[in-house]
């Protein structure tokens, strides 16, 4: 007769049942600034709810509060000039500071619709000032207004990037893609550029044998290691104005001598740079010889690690230069593993008038609602830009709508709620400016309409957009800079 084990697979359930309750009260673990998963076997069973651990929302006016009071006072210790005008400087800050706390709880209880970029800089010169400022020396004066959007996969392959790109330069003048990497695993993807390349040793910041040394804020580079080329060829097939461009320049470093080769329009013009070791990185330029080209290719005559090369680009002289930096899996945080050095070097060669700030997506989970390290790092983040990159303004834009089967249907995650007002206590903590793409795209929800609209407008994984939805978000994005354009100028 078998001897009855029942019994003792009862007691061993009941011992994983006691054991994954007790990892729930555990604290809370993070890696380098990213909360893990908490262990939580009743998540399902408790209310659908994320206010247990968000920050209070009274917080944001109190930092608002706290900033502009500093900065009335330093105004007023520095402005070496008579009463009435200091009285009228300190109205006007006063001013900002309602707006922007109208602003952040208009966009909080309405939660749906469009939104206002939220200035926390109370134009101390880090949020939407320089960029504003930019565009009003662009058109007084000519040249070039530059934006980096720095993300993670949600605008991978230029997604949102580029209708963003195209809808600016029709408004305010401008041509070509902008940066480009030298290798990428959307070249095929990717329709606002035909990029092709040879002969490189690719690595990222989220791979194997990266060195952070070489590290800029693309996050990835490439070595040659044979005849080495990068191919960069307007396309006019899905937007407008990327056909052709004034200029092309490539970004590298170098400590032995080579020799790069520009190619214009497969052949028609080319030029030789003798290239010379040198400390920092380099860049080099070449224009169209007959004020426009459709193709530039960029060729090195050395292979080695001697050499590491970042990106080419296809610009303009006059006008916007959007640039998309996208990095799948990453949350912001690796920004501060880029050397000082790397960081200052980059922007003197290539300055932003505006930095975007797009990640947060791959630090959300389903149940955690608690950020408040993620926030200090970003924060930290923040603070590397304005030193490293003075003269830049910073917009952080928030995640948008992520669903999870919850109950039976799909519902926003909890951890998505409460990391839009983390990312807005990071603005205004940083004294940046803040836009909710969460709140633009519709709220809690808006993206199971996205997946089940005509056409379709995101994947099925309730997360990421696709071309047509970027192009709607991309619309709501650039209302929001042109609205914010509007108000600075009426102030």
């Amino acid at each position: 007769m078998k001897k009855n084990y029942l019994h003792v697979v009862l007691w061993l359930v009941l011992l994983v049942i006691i054991a994954l309750l007790a990892m729930n009260r555990l604290p809370q673990l993070s890696i380098s600034g990213v909360p893990l998963k908490q262990v939580d076997i009743l998540a399902d069973l408790k209310p659908a709810m994320a206010g247990n651990a968000d920050p209070e929302d009274a917080a944001l006016a109190e930092i608002i509060d706290r900033r502009a009071d500093s900065i009335i006072a330093a105004k007023k210790a520095a402005v070496k000039v008579d009463g009435d005008t200091v009285a009228r400087k300190s109205k006007q800050l006063e001013k900002k500071k309602r707006n922007a706390v109208t602003q952040a709880d208009t966009t909080i209880a309405s939660g749906t619709g469009s939104a206002l970029i939220e200035d926390f800089s109370l134009g101390d010169g880090c949020g939407m000032e320089p960029y504003y400022e930019a565009l009003d020396r662009m058109a007084a004066e000519g040249g070039v207004v530059r934006i980096a959007v720095l993300g993670d996969s949600y605008i991978e392959g230029d997604i949102l990037t580029a209708d963003l790109r195209m809808m600016l330069q029709k408004q305010y003048g401008g041509c070509g893609v902008g940066y480009v990497p030298v290798t990428s695993e959307t070249y095929g993807f990717r329709r606002s550029v035909r990029h092709t390349f040879s002969g490189w040793s690719s690595y990222k910041v989220t791979g194997n044998d990266f060195d952070r040394s070489r590290e800029t804020i693309s996050g990835e580079y490439a070595v040659p290691d044979s005849v080495a080329m990068v191919e960069l060829r307007g396309q006019r097939k899905y937007y407008s104005r990327l056909d052709s461009c004034d200029e092309s320049s490539i970004y590298f470093r170098a400590s032995a001598p080579c020799t790069v080769t520009a190619a214009v329009d497969g052949g028609k013009f080319r030029q030789q740079f003798d290239v010379l070791p040198q400390q920092g990185m380099q860049m080099l330029t070449i224009d169209a010889a007959d004020g426009k080209m459709g193709r530039v290719r960029w060729s090195i005559d050395r292979t080695g690690d001697a050499y590491t090369f970042y990106g080419a680009t296809m610009d303009c002289r006059s006008g916007i230069i959007l640039d998309c930096y996208s990095m799948r899996s990453t949350t912001g945080t690796n920004l501060l593993g880029v050397p000082e050095t790397n960081m200052v070097e980059y922007d003197r060669l290539r300055h932003y008038d505006l930095i975007v700030l797009m990640y947060g997506l791959n630090a959300i989970t389903s149940d955690i609602t608690n950020y408040a390290g993620y926030k200090e790092r970003m924060c930290e983040v923040i603070e590397r830009i304005k030193r490293d990159c003075p003269g830049s303004g910073i917009l952080v834009v928030s995640v948008g709508d992520r669903c999870e089967r919850r109950d039976g249907e799909m519902r926003t995650m909890r951890g998505v709620l409460a990391m839009v007002k983390y990312q807005r206590l990071i603005a205004a903590e940083s004294g940046v400016a803040f836009w909710s793409l969460f709140d633009a795209m519709g709220g809690e929800g808006s993206i199971v309409k996205m997946v089940e609209g005509v056409p379709r407008e995101a994947n099925g994984d309730y997360t990421h957009i696709n071309f047509f939805g970027g192009r709607r978000l991309a619309g709501y994005f650039y209302d929001a800079l042109l609205k914010g354009k509007e108000d600075y100028d009426n102030d």
